[in-house]
């Protein structure tokens, strides 16, 4: 999991607010989690090449190194003290903090920091004055932070990279943090935003999720209208949507925007709610079929309501038969089971088939959840053939005739079910016509793409 810390947050003003963030960050190694952090150096080398500047007017760091590598010959070599002195500074900070962390937890981690980890070349032309100051990232030495990582250590990379020569280049922490995200194919990148939220106007929520293609979409609309990158926040997360689009596309799982205040971090990874928000790669991530290590999580979903007797129990054994037959779907997050469905056909019947053990975990009703795992159902029942689905219920009828379900009499089922149901449960049917009427999912994001059959 691949974090990048910004540069505001190491200024000695934010010192409490970064000691929140790394004790967030020291809990989630307890909880399995390998970090690798992405130092960044923007905030400390601006302050101070500005102050060095004396009145120059205040520009990006690019335009700041530009200006004093042109001077002469002494100015650049001031700006690689300077690089030099902030990345110690800062790297010794947040070392000694996660140290402090380790202690006082007793937690076994170690704190790796470096700036070896990765080779630059550089930005700008040859013959620029700032071209062995400037760099960008060459190649990633995804090797050592593996390994690193697997001997339970901390990983810190500061953003200062081995150059052609002795001298070490400024690569921007962000780019630094997305190629060593897509080097690792790592499980998520989190930026840290400042408090801002991507809001859906429609509705005025804030976005707890955000799938890719909406993500890229997004950023598209916002090139084509300067007016919403017309203050530096705001341009900001943009450039981390840009970011994170492209993590996604070269492997990373998913990305996250998330306020670093302490705890949010925390909520954002475990807890279904969360605190920011998630980009992922499509509408139905996580959402696929069980095997037989979801047998116990499925059945954590089902024992509840089959106790209240909402939904008939099942066996471990039934359970994972149905896992084997391809028949169970589960949807998880970060290895919590949140939902399950069950397809089951009939030889009597090749193009009807049955949807039981339908369950959302209570934290996650009311969001539009169950809808989509009902889409994700339905379009694996269309690529096997089938034109129906039929359920019994007891207690849902509203939720389902609201999904296109309508209700049937006992001669719309499969003969085989029709003789084997169980009239002390008074269940009533209800079917739906699949290829004539979509899903709420499908008519209303017909860009998803989703592989069914994917394990």
């Amino acid at each position: 999991m691949v974090f990048h810390i910004p540069g505001r947050l190491l200024d000695s003003s934010c010192s409490e607010e970064l000691k929140g963030l790394m004790g967030d960050i020291s809990l989630c190694t307890l909880l399995g989690v390998r970090p690798v952090l992405v130092l960044s150096l923007e905030h400390q080398l601006l302050s101070r090449i500005q102050s060095e500047i004396g009145d120059e007017e205040a520009g990006s760091l690019d335009s700041l190194i530009e200006a004093m590598c042109a001077r002469d010959p002494a100015s650049a070599n001031q700006v690689r003290r300077l690089m030099k002195q902030e990345a110690g500074l800062v790297c010794s900070e947040v070392e000694g903090i996660l140290n402090r962390m380790a202690d006082q937890s007793k937690q076994s981690f170690s704190v790796f920091a470096s700036s070896q980890l990765f080779s630059t070349s550089p930005r700008r032309a040859a013959s620029s004055a700032s071209a062995s100051l400037l760099g960008r990232v060459h190649a990633i030495d995804s090797v050592q932070i593996l390994r690193r990582l697997t001997e339970r250590e901390v990983v810190c990379i500061i953003p200062l990279g081995a150059g052609s020569g002795s001298d070490p280049r400024y690569v921007p922490s962000e780019e630094l943090a997305t190629e060593v995200a897509k080097a690792l194919k790592a499980t998520k990148l989190i930026f840290f935003t400042r408090g801002q939220k991507i809001v859906d106007t429609t509705s005025g929520n804030a976005l707890a999720t955000l799938q890719l293609r909406d993500a890229s979409r997004l950023v598209a609309y916002a090139s084509d209208h300067p007016e919403l990158l017309s203050d530096e926040q705001s341009a900001e997360v943009f450039r981390y949507l840009e970011l994170l689009i492209q993590a996604l596309g070269s492997g990373t799982r998913r990305g996250h925007l998330i306020d670093p205040m302490r705890g949010a971090l925390l909520q954002e990874l475990y807890t279904t709610d969360g605190s920011g928000t998630m980009i992922s790669h499509d509408l139905y991530d996580g959402i696929r079929l069980a095997n037989s290590g979801d047998v116990s999580g499925i059945l954590g979903l089902i024992e509840p309501l089959a106790a209240k007797g909402l939904l008939r129990m099942r066996s471990t054994y039934e359970v994972e038969c149905a896992c084997n037959n391809r028949e169970l779907v589960v949807w998880k997050r970060d290895d919590a089971t949140l939902g399950c469905a069950q397809i089951t056909m009939f030889e009597d019947a090749p193009d009807t088939a049955e949807l039981g053990c339908f369950v959302v975990a209570p934290q996650c009703r009311g969001r539009g959840h169950g809808a989509v795992l009902l889409s994700y159902v339905e379009q694996l029942a269309l690529v096997q053939g089938l034109r129906y689905l039929f359920l019994l219920t007891t207690e849902t009828m509203q939720w389902f005739v609201e999904h296109g379900f309508k209700e049937a009499s006992l001669d719309a089922l499969p003969p085989s079910k029709r003789d084997s149901y169980d009239l002390s449960r008074s269940s009533k049917v209800f079917v739906k016509n699949i290829q004539e009427m979509p899903s709420e999912v499908q008519q209303r994001f017909t860009f998803v793409e989703v592989d069914t059959l994917d394990d």
